[in-house]
């Protein structure tokens, strides 16, 4: 690749960009250290007396690459039996992610020296062991390889690259084929803010090229932040991603530094988005540690130790990530002053040395060593009849619940693992297909509380589908929702499904059939008759524009195709409608709506509602979580054969908001009376040559006309649609 740089001497090399000392390790050096110590530790059954019977103790593997230079990079699982997985709390140690805060990398890099030479440091080697005995350590270096190449320098063919103030990783926003970056603070045009790219209020983060706001009177970083395209859109994020989800981490901290200086020697937990309130649910606990892990680091100057500070970005950040959606309570450590990169290699050790004992409590609460209040609840989830492992299954603790988090599952043994306080919890468990049981418990500030559980299966039945497809009906969706999540089949005609006893909400759904619902309350062996037919369209809207609704309040709007709920990028903090302008009117026996739409709001907190008002009135669906996927939404719906008119009604709290509403199209379906709805192709009684062309089409198609009202199968008697039935729908059409 090329690079666009500034100030070029004619020799090709940089000017007035200092590099990085020789203490700072680079990318290579990093890279040949890991692998020398695999080398050294990786095969190796007795590393050392201090460790007795503690197997191999030491593994690598490479977890992800660059996204642009394709660069590896690694993490280190330090443990007995190093080797092999096993059944103990894991703990994270992330290094390095911006570039130039070269801190975290060192740090990452010194535990993992302390735990494979622990005679060089004697006052910590009872801790060691001791953590190496009951649980696994992983420590990831750095997952910015690119950033960390262009701090320290390094030639691309005959260009010298370096910025020893750079920040996020290579990525070519400009799909130049260049890496357009400016020599100091801010100002790269190519790169991605890795902190800023999980999939957890990412919307939040800066857009491409969007302007730094500054911190002091004279500090600025413009394009630093810019959150990427798309959450997870690069390898790096998504590598870190992939590791939380497949380690089930009980602690973890991400090292940074504040180039600023506005938030130096700091420890961050998540989460107080609203100042006084809207805390994260776990957030007496992990407060708690992150207090004492504070009071542990003693700033750089001598006057006190860092300060712990509750989270109140919401920008799509790693330890927010984690913490919601795998349970990990995390930490983010601000190391040393806005020096981010000193010359004094003596200030270096120090810094990392001062954050040591913080780093090590963090670890010892995993497994309740060395005085720390224990406070932790553990078990296994097994089936009572087999014995085996129950995988999946949710442990819910309603005093630490929320709407914004996934929830907290069993991992591959069958064991969770809950950090928790002084008081009393009900710990609440169960799995798709077994009884849930619930108990409480007092945890101990001593040892860990052990809770085992043995679920009752579940009797299983066989739940039938009738489902005889119509001529020219493509398969058919089934999808079927408990307490569990949803679950799904496509069906091309009768089908058998085996369920759990329990409670189920199915729809059976397609291209132009008329979609059926059914509440199951599985007991035994049943049969369901789906009955299908084609859909007619009663009404429909694809929001070109919004001559079909009134405002009544609020900043709605037709944009792009879509019907959004405002024009910004949030909503307002205020109720907000918008309603149909004119009557549905609908004689058929039953309707249906049908809605392509994607939806963000407050978790549990604001609310969409969509309202058929007439006579008696009906909210026919509402929204109050997060899923800002385009997709298609079924539900049934009573018109009443008067004054029916559609609303809809976004209610926030007056607190936090999100994007809200946008919807693709709205359709009404109704069930014909037979098969198939009858009458003329348009609503208006009149046939031109548009709709000809496009019935001819949909028939090419093998699809069933939806927006017309005419049903392919009335042409269709040998089950194949060829030329000759196209003739005769041209008749039919100018026969009307």
């Amino acid at each position: 690749m090329r690079f666009t740089i500034l100030f070029l001497l004619t020799s090709c090399l940089l000017v007035g960009n200092g590099r990085p000392i020789d203490r700072w390790h680079t990318y290579e050096e990093v890279q040949e250290q890991l692998l020398a110590w695999d080398e050294e530790f990786g095969d190796n059954p007795i590393p050392f007396e201090g460790y007795p019977n503690s197997g191999i103790i030491y593994h690598l593997e490479e977890i992800g690459r660059s996204e642009l230079d394709d660069l590896p990079f690694w993490a280190v699982r330090l443990s007995y039996n190093a080797d092999v997985k096993e059944d103990e709390p894991r703990i994270l140690i992330l290094g390095q992610v911006h570039a130039e805060e070269l801190y975290g990398l060192e740090t990452a890099i010194a535990v993992i020296d302390m735990f494979l030479h622990p005679m060089n440091f004697i006052n910590y080697i009872g801790n060691m062991r001791a953590i190496l005995e009951t649980a696994e350590l992983w420590v990831v270096p750095t997952y910015n390889p690119e950033g960390l190449r262009v701090v320290h320098g390094y030639y691309d063919g005959d260009f010298w690259v370096q910025d020893s103030s750079y920040r996020k990783n290579k990525k070519d926003n400009n799909l130049n084929g260049l890496f357009d970056f400016d020599i100091g603070v801010g100002n790269d045009t190519d790169g991605v803010d890795l902190n800023r790219n999980f999939n957890f209020n990412w919307i939040f983060g800066d857009s491409l090229y969007q302007l730094d706001q500054g911190c002091g009177s004279d500090y600025y970083s413009h394009y630093d932040y810019y959150r990427g395209p798309d959450p997870f859109s690069e390898s790096e994020t998504r590598a870190i991603r992939d590791l939380g989800l497949a380690h089930d981490f009980l602690l973890s901290v991400a090292y940074h530094s504040s180039r600023s200086g506005c938030v130096s020697e700091k420890v961050i937990y998540s989460w107080e988005w609203i100042e006084g309130g809207k805390y994260s649910p776990d957030f007496s606990i992990s407060s708690d540690l992150g207090i004492e892990m504070a009071d542990l680091i003693l700033k750089e100057g001598g006057n006190g130790t860092y300060t712990p500070v509750s989270s109140k970005s919401m920008r799509g950040n790693q330890h927010d990530w984690y913490y919601s959606q795998t349970g990990c309570i995390s930490y983010l450590i601000e190391q040393g002053t806005q020096n981010l990169q000193p010359q004094d290699p003596e200030l270096i050790d120090d810094t990392i040395l001062r954050n040591l004992p913080a780093a090590f409590h963090m670890m010892n609460r995993a497994i309740a060593f060395g005085g720390v209040d224990a406070y932790q609840v553990t078990g296994l989830v097994t089936d009572s009849v087999s014995g085996e492992p129950i995988v999946g299954a949710q442990i819910h603790i309603p005093q630490l619940s929320g709407p914004m988090l996934e929830p907290r599952l069993t991992n591959e043994f069958g064991r969770y693992r809950r950090l928790l306080r002084q008081g009393t919890y009900t710990l609440q468990v169960s799995a798709r297909g077994y009884e849930q049981t619930e108990l409480t418990v007092t945890p101990s500030s001593t040892v860990i509380t052990q809770r085992n559980f043995q679920l009752v299966p579940l009797n299983q039945y066989s739940l039938n589908i009738s489902a005889e497809l119509l001529p020219g009906m493509s398969p058919i969706l089934a999808e079927w929702t408990d307490y569990f999540g949803a679950d799904s089949a496509i069906l091309a005609g009768d089908y058998t499904i085996l369920l759990p006893e329990g409670e189920y909400d199915m729809e059976l759904t397609g291209s132009g059939i008329f979609p059926r619902f059914f509440s199951i309350d599985l007991t035994q062996d049943m049969t369901i008759d789906a009955d299908l037919k084609w859909a007619g369209v009663l009404w429909s809207d694809d929001f070109d524009d919004l001559s079909a609704w009134h405002v009544e309040s609020g900043d709605w709007l037709a944009a792009n195709g879509w019907l959004q709920s405002q024009g910004g990028l949030v909503y307002a903090n205020e109720t907000q409608t918008i309603r149909t302008a004119d009557a549905i009117q609908g004689t058929a026996t039953a309707h249906a709506l049908q809605l392509n739409l994607r939806t963000e709001l407050e978790w549990g907190l604001d609310v969409l509602d969509l309202n058929l008002v007439s006579g008696f009135g009906q909210t026919v669906a509402s929204w109050d979580l997060q899923n800002w996927q385009f997709r298609d939404e079924y539900y049934p719906l009573t018109l009443t054969g008067g004054a029916d008119t559609l609303s809809f009604a976004l209610t926030p709290d007056a607190t936090l908001a999100f994007r809200g509403l946008e919807l693709d199209y709205l359709t009404v379906l109704y069930e014909p009376d037979g098969d198939c709805p009858t009458g003329d192709l348009n609503s208006d009684g009149s046939v031109d040559i548009l709709d000809i062309l496009a019935m001819v089409s949909i028939i090419l198609d093998n699809q069933n006309p939806v927006g017309y009202d005419f049903c392919v199968s009335d042409l269709i008697t040998d089950g194949i649609i060829d030329i000759l039935d196209i003739v005769a729908l041209l008749f039919e059409i100018v026969e009307n």
